[in-house]
C-alpha cells in the first residue's frame, strides 16, 4: 500500500512549479515535517481552504470538506507505515500541517479576489485538477468526487 500511495502522491508534485514567486518555497517550508505525505497535506489544505471560505451550508463547501478528510485519512495512514507511529499521535502532528497549508491557500486567495475579483488563478486551479485526481486514484473511483 505504502508503494502505491507513494506513486499516487507524485500526481500532485507537478503543479505547484505553477504557484507564484515565493508561495511554493512557503508551502514546501510549511509541509516539511510531513515527509512523504506531503503532497496529500497539500491537497487536504487546499480542500480545507475551499471548505473554510465556502462554509457547510453550500454544497461545495461541504464537497470540499469530505475530500479535505478523504486526504486526511490518507495521508494518516501514509505516515504511519512511513514513521511506525500510532493513528492518534500521526492525526495529532498532520493536524496543523493541513491547518498551514489552508491558511497559505486562504490567503493567496484573498489576494487573489482583491487583485483581480477572483478568488481562483491558474496554478490554484491546476493544484485543485491534480487534487482532485489524488482523491480519486485514493478513493479508486480515478476522478476526484469535489472537482
Amino acid at each position: 500500500m505504502r508503494a502505491a500511495l507513494a506513486l499516487i502522491a507524485a500526481l500532485a508534485v507537478g503543479p505547484v512549479a505553477a504557484q507564484p514567486e515565493g508561495f511554493g518555497a512557503a508551502m514546501d517550508e510549511a509541509l516539511e515535517a510531513g515527509g512523504e505525505t506531503a503532497p496529500f497535506l497539500r491537497c487536504a489544505g487546499l480542500f480545507r481552504a475551499f471548505h473554510l471560505l465556502l462554509g457547510d451550508e453550500t454544497e461545495t463547501g461541504a464537497e470540499a470538506l469530505e475530500a479535505e478528510l478523504d486526504l486526511a485519512v490518507a495521508s494518516s495512514r501514509l505516515r504511519e507505515a512511513e514513521t511506525g507511529a500510532p493513528a492518534d499521535a500521526v492525526m495529532a502532528e498532520i493536524a496543523p500541517l493541513i491547518a498551514a497549508a489552508a491558511e497559505l491557500y486562504l490567503q493567496r486567495m484573498v489576494a487573489n479576489a482583491a487583485e483581480t475579483g477572483q478568488e481562483m488563478d491558474a496554478g490554484l486551479s491546476e493544484t485543485l485538477e491534480a487534487c482532485a485526481v489524488l482523491r480519486g486514484q485514493i478513493l479508486g473511483t480515478g476522478t476526484g468526487g469535489a472537482e
